[in-house]
Order: structure tokens, then sequence, then C-alpha cells
């Protein structure tokens, strides 16, 4: 039950996270996506509900930051 409540919450948090680093939405979410999938490569996932559930908070994750622009923040 725990991978399911990690797989809906830490792909969006880590598209975040590294969008807000890197400045950049693009950036964040394919090294998420690079991240997911050296996972999945590795064997890591044991059901496919977990992929799914991944990629639905990976698209969640984009659509915040596309939203809210915490990638356009400028230093002042």
């Amino acid at each position: 039950m725990i991978w399911y409540i990690l797989a809906s919450f830490f792909p969006c948090i880590l598209v975040v996270l590294f969008s807000v680093l890197t400045r950049s939405k693009w950036v964040g979410t394919i090294l998420t996506l690079i991240l997911i999938g050296t996972s999945i490569e590795k064997g890591f996932f044991h059901d496919e509900w977990i992929i799914f559930i991944d990629v639905a908070s990976l698209l969640t994750g984009y659509l915040i930051i596309d939203q809210l622009e915490l990638h356009k923040k400028d230093d002042d």
C-alpha cells in the first residue's frame, strides 16, 4: 500500500523540485522521467498500476509548474 501512496506524490514533488532548481519545466520533467525510467529498468516496480500512477503524478507536477509558473522566478 505504501508504494501506491509514494507513486501518487513522489514524481509530482520531483518535477516541481527539479523545475524550480533548473528553472525549466522541461528539464525538470525530463529528469524525473529519466529517474522513473531507470528505476523501472532496474526492476523496482512491482505492479503496472504503480507505473500508471507515476505517470499521472508526473503529469500533475508538470501542470502545477505550468500553472503556478514557479520555474520563471527571477533573481532581484
